[in-house]
This record gives C-alpha cells, sequence and structure tokens, in this order.
C-alpha cells in the first residue's frame, strides 16, 4: 500500500471514529466550542468587544466585508493580521504557534500579487487552490483536539487555555472565511441581494427613529440581523417637546418640554415610515411633572395629551415632540454596524452557507 493511500486510510479511519463517538464525547473535544462551524450559530456582541473577542469570524467578516466587496484582499488579509497579533498579545498564545500561523498568513500575502486577474479563468483558479489554498485555515477536527493547517507545521488546540484556544481558532477561520470567497466571485443574486439591504439601511438610517444608548443596551442588535428590526422599543427615549395648554385662545400657553417615551413603533415602506404608541412622562419648565400618552401617526407626526397633577387641580396639555438625539447625533454608530454586519453575511459566508 503506498504512503498516500495509507495516509488517506488513516484519515478516514480516524474521522469514521470522531463520527461515531456520543455527542457528550465529540463536544469535549479540544477546541470543539471555538474551532468547529457551530461557531456561527453564537451570538457575541457586537459592542465592547476586546482583542480576542474582536476576532470572532461574526465580528471580523462585519469589518472586512467592504473590502472583500471591493477585492481588496490585500487590504483585508493585512488589516486581519494585525488584528490577529492584537488577539494573539491579549490570549498569550506562545511564540512558537505565533511564528507558525503568521508563516502561513504571509506566505498568503506574498502570493497575492501575482494572483491572476477574476477574468484570467483557468490560470487564476489553478494558482488558488496550488498556491493560496483556500482550506490551509479550515481548522481540521481530530480524534481528541483540533489543529490549523492541513499542510506542513501544524498548530494543536489540545491542553491550550480557553483564551488561547479562541485566540487562534477565531483568527483562523475568520482569515478562511477571506480566503474562500476569494475563490467565490459574487453572483448576481448576491450583488443585487446587497443592493437591497443597503438600500434597507440607508432608509433606517436617514428617517428611522434613533435608538438610544439605554435602548441599545436593553435591545441590542445581532451579528445575524441582515436587516434593521421592524419593531423598535422605546425605552426611556429622551425627546424635546413643546407643551400646550390653555381653555381658549386668550389663555392658550406654551411651554419646552422634556419627553421621556416608554412604547414600541412599526416600520413600514422599507423602512421611510414608522407608526407606534408610547406613554410619556414630561418635565416642564415650571418643573410640574406630567404623565400621559403619545401617537406616533407617521414620521415626523407624533403628539399626545399630558395630564398634570398641582395644588389639587389637574390639568391637560397637548404634546407634540421631534426626536432630540436624533437631531443631535445623526450618525447612528449602531447603524453603521448593523449595515457592516449585513454587508458580511452576504458577501463573506462560511463554507456552510452561514
Amino acid at each position: 500500500m503506498s504512503l498516500c493511500r495509507r495516509w488517506r486510510c488513516l484519515t478516514t479511519g480516524a474521522a469514521l471514529l470522531v463520527v461515531g463517538l456520543p455527542a457528550e464525547a465529540r463536544a469535549q473535544i479540544a477546541g470543539a466550542q471555538y474551532c468547529s462551524s457551530d461557531v456561527f450559530n453564537d451570538k457575541p456582541p457586537v459592542e465592547g468587544a476586546g482583542a480576542i473577542d474582536r476576532m470572532h469570524p461574526l465580528l471580523a467578516r462585519a469589518r472586512y466585508a467592504e473590502d472583500a466587496r471591493n477585492e481588496q484582499w490585500d487590504a483585508a488579509l493585512r488589516g486581519l493580521r494585525s488584528d490577529v497579533l492584537q488577539a494573539f498579545v491579549a490570549a498569550g498564545v506562545a511564540p512558537a504557534s505565533q511564528l507558525v500561523f503568521l508563516a502561513q498568513l504571509d506566505s498568503v500575502l506574498d502570493a497575492l500579487p501575482r494572483l491572476p486577474p477574476a477574468g484570467a479563468g483557468d490560470s487564476r483558479t489553478r494558482f488558488v487552490v496550488d498556491t493560496i489554498r483556500p482550506i490551509r485555515f479550515a481548522p481540521v477536527q481530530g480524534v481528541s483536539s483540533y489543529q490549523l493547517f492541513r499542510r506542513g507545521e501544524r498548530v494543536d488546540i489540545a491542553g491550550l487555555p480557553a483564551e488561547q484556544a479562541r485566540a487562534l481558532c477565531w483568527s483562523a477561520t475568520s482569515i478562511d472565511v477571506v480566503l474562500f470567497r476569494l475563490t467565490k466571485p459574487l453572483e448576481l443574486e448576491s450583488l443585487a441581494r446587497l443592493a437591497r439591504l443597503t438600500t434597507s439601511w440607508a432608509n433606517y438610517r436617514t428617517y428611522g427613529y434613533t435608538r438610544q444608548p439605554l435602548e441599545l443596551l436593553l435591545t441590542p442588535g445581532s451579528v445575524h440581523d441582515s436587516l434593521p428590526r421592524r419593531g423598535q422599543w422605546l425605552i426611556g427615549h429622551l425627546s424635546l417637546g413643546l407643551q400646550v395648554s390653555g381653555t381658549s385662545t386668550d389663555s392658550i400657553t406654551a411651554d419646552d418640554a422634556a419627553v421621556i417615551e416608554f412604547g414600541r413603533l412599526w416600520y413600514r415602506a422599507n423602512y421611510t415610515q414608522y407608526a407606534g404608541i408610547s406613554a410619556v412622562v414630561g418635565l416642564p419648565a415650571r418643573n410640574v411633572i406630567g404623565y400621559g400618552g403619545m401617537v406616533h401617526v407617521a414620521r415626523g407626526l407624533r403628539g399626545g395629551v399630558l395630564f398634570h397633577r398641582s395644588n389639587g387641580r389637574t390639568t391637560r396639555s397637548i404634546i407634540v415632540s421631534t426626536d432630540l438625539y436624533g437631531m443631535l447625533e445623526r450618525s447612528k454608530r449602531s447603524v453603521d454596524e448593523g449595515l457592516a454586519i449585513a454587508r458580511g453575511l452576504v458577501v463573506l459566508p462560511s463554507r456552510d452557507g452561514k
């Protein structure tokens, strides 16, 4: 039996042995929670990710989707290389493992200038398969642990602390996603879907009701959201209000008021319009707290009623408001992050399409 055939037999036997293991045993394979494709089912927090957590493939692909969309492979991989180094330092990855990992990545970067153009046909395909080798960063499952790199010197995850295993596995998977995309040009359907998603996010960014810090904390987005959510909770949402009271034209007065909203909005017309209802608390200039409700009829058209209790009397006033936070802060960082995640889902899917 030739060496090649013997190696194939051993590999096949090991794979069958692993598949035959009970689920509990497979879950105990070193690195399984970080190196397997199940990582694409995770829901890592978008906000506040440290150097190691930033290497989660769902977060990394959001950062580099635009580079991949424009086929700026050198920029994407060099950006990932910088991120990887930071993660390795934070996790305390052994210098020897770092050298092996970076040598693999640097060999890809060195080969990229020789990559034939997209229209080169078979020559590009052969170069990618023989030189770039998009499978080189796909973690390989062994009998007891995962290993990085199919050829050359390997890095074994067995016995490593969780932070080091995360840094190594997530970094390898994040790079693998980019290399996998390098071999597969975007199809027309993907380009059309990307255009639709971009339009929806642009509408939401322009016309949507701003999500304030407390709302972002209590109702965060997900790395699996390809579109803004159709419903939006208003939780302690601060708006600028104008309170109008009086029983006749001679007695009508208007006071500035800070309005705090608790309610929900629903979007329609591809996120260019919304409607909703909310309970409100109003604090006018005369320092008498009011309680009431507000209806959002359409974008920019909202109003309600406030009731005040003072000196044993209950008075009623009409309240209109505007999205104060939206007026002061139009950058909407959370929307930009959502658009980046949506682009990542379309442009940089994993090998199993997630």
